[in-house]
């Protein structure tokens, strides 16, 4: 069997079809010779077949891409909306044919969509306002959970609300705009949202009393197609499982300089292409750096993000600026590490490694010394509208002297205000599944509309790890039974990303890193990616 080498792309094998002999013409042979004959033609049809045979039924199959489940997209027009300003507090504006936000005076409006009539799971929920006038900074879209009426609503009445959780962005006049506010939508039920103004500024939209009323667009997956939480699970774990059927994959993937990038975390590029970070080193002394690729195989180094540092995990933000978060060693000797925090203005800042901010976590779940919380993972980066005026939700481990890691969650507020807390959700999932070492690097995708995670963890007190798939909102762990095509047994810092494949197509892009010892040529990062086509599906894995 042909072993397979460091890359792989599947391919179809050409069928080939052996020539037909053609019946001979002229005179008949003698009959000795005429049996001769048959005999050396049998002979060399055997010959022939015989690979063919094997060909046949050895032959790599390669099944279609795999196919998601269908979506039906269903657009809601407003039960009620309205505004509200602080410059006349008793006044309603019910009857408005315009939605109104501001900074001075304080000016907010009210939304609330009736929603009806939609079977299976919700997997994006957007909101859509025609926008009259330009806003540089645009609106920030809050839930708005007390009971209010279009036609009694004043700013001295108005509900309180929550924290934003979608931004439109900058906003052009004239022109529809969007904002995903697919938290606040569960399934059929009222829906109450409110907008304030990002920064200062104003905005100006159509009421649904307007030309261009509101719309909120709720997509499910339909009928008997729509998967639950567990078919999400199970068709990505079926996917991560199987390397050898990935769409593409290289093991031991190295840099243009030949570093291998392990721990390497993976995101889109504006304009195409990718961008990658990873930690490299020797003698476990590691510096982070991040590369650029067009085909999420090849890579080419950029530049030094942070030295002495390992484990990162970046994100773009809404600023067009990214987020960098590494575990820092800030006392070697200690052996004490901790979160560091580096944001980049820009794409040419963060290519170019100028970080313009910097933030060191204080230790809050493992104090003192000899302790360490490390190997982040960035949940969510909200700026509203600036990193001064920002919410950064991270997972991470910690570990107390002569204790186990631990996983944690961490939320740093205004980038300058940190705080800490054990994730006793995920630590219980993992220990009711066996695991009673090591819980350690994490990643999180929302998939097919269900929350996931992918987690590394010591089953045992040995030295392997395994991944476990969680569900956040079952809060269920189940190991992942991982197949390379040397047979490798022990995986760690798994990522998951989804993204645009090379193709075009939609992709979900997978590393792990396969410490020494591992079979022939697979020890290193390994990075695979699965596309998908469109169309109807029972959300079966591929």
């Amino acid at each position: 069997m042909k072993v397979p080498g460091p890359f792989g792309t599947r391919r179809k094998n050409a069928a080939w079809l052996s020539d037909q002999s053609r019946p001979t013409r002229g005179r008949v042979r003698p009959a000795g010779r005429r049996y001769q004959w048959r005999w050396l033609a049998l002979t060399a049809a055997v010959a022939v077949a015989a690979p063919l045979a094997w060909w046949a039924t050895t032959r790599p199959t390669v099944p279609p891409p795999a196919r998601l489940p269908s979506t039906v997209s269903i657009p809601f027009s407003a039960s009620a909306d309205t505004y509200v300003s602080s410059a006349r507090p008793d006044v309603n504006r019910g009857n408005s044919p315009v939605l109104r936000t501001a900074s001075r005076p304080k000016i907010m409006s009210y939304l609330t969509f009736r929603v009806s009539g939609i079977s299976g799971t919700v997997t994006a929920s957007t909101l859509r306002l025609w926008a009259n006038v330009a806003d540089l900074r645009g609106a920030a879209v809050h839930a708005a959970p007390g009971s209010w009426h279009e036609d009694s609503i004043t700013a001295s009445n108005a509900p309180a609300v929550g924290q934003a959780v979608a931004l439109t962005g900058q906003v052009g006049a004239k022109t529809w705009v969007t904002a995903d506010v697919t938290p606040l939508v569960a399934g059929n039920g009222v829906v109450s949202m409110a907008l304030t103004q990002v920064g200062s500024g104003s905005g100006q939209y159509d009421s649904r009393e307007g030309a261009h009323p509101p719309e909120l667009v709720v997509q499910t997956t339909s009928g008997s197609r729509a998967p639950s939480p567990h078919s999400a699970a199970a068709v990505l774990r079926a996917t991560i499982e199987a390397v050898p059927n990935a769409t593409a994959y290289r093991y031991a993937t190295q840099d243009d300089h030949g570093r291998s990038m392990d721990a390497l975390k993976i995101i889109s590029k504006p304009g195409g292409g990718y961008l990658g970070v990873y930690h490299n080193g020797p003698h476990g002394v590691f510096q982070v750096y991040v590369a650029e690729s067009r085909d999420l195989l090849h890579w080419t180094s950029r530049a030094l993000l942070d030295n002495d540092a390992s484990q990162p995990a970046i994100a773009a933000l809404s600023d067009s600026g990214y987020l960098l978060a590494d575990e820092a060693h800030v006392n070697r000797a200690a052996k004490l590490r901790i979160l560091r925090f580096r944001y980049y203005a820009s794409l040419a800042a963060l290519l170019s490694g100028r970080a313009d901010r910097t933030n060191e976590a204080s230790l809050t779940l493992a104090p003192g010394s000899a302790k360490a919380e490390g190997t982040p993972n960035i949940f969510s980066a909200t700026l509203s509208p600036d990193l001064s005026h920002s919410r950064i939700v991270v997972g991470f481990h910690y570990r107390r002297p002569h204790g186990l890691d631990r996983p944690g969650i961490g939320v740093l507020t205004n980038f300058s205000s940190w705080s800490g807390r054990s994730d006793t959700a995920l630590e219980a999932a993992l220990r009711a599944d066996g695991v009673s070492g090591a819980i350690g690097d994490r990643d999180a995708v929302s998939f097919l509309g269900a929350p996931l995670e992918l987690v590394e963890a010591q089953a045992g007190t040995g030295s392997e790890w395994d991944v476990y798939l969680y569900d956040q909102r079952t809060h269920i762990a189940t190991p992942l039974h991982i197949r390379t095509h040397q047979g490798s047994r022990s995986f760690g810092n798994p990522t998951v990303t989804s993204l645009r494949g090379p193709s075009g197509a939609t992709a979900l892009v997978f590393t792990l890193f396969l410490p020494v010892p591992a079979p022939n040529g697979e020890a290193g990062e390994l990075v695979y990616y699965h596309t998908y086509s469109a169309g109807k599906s029972t959300g079966n894995p591929p």
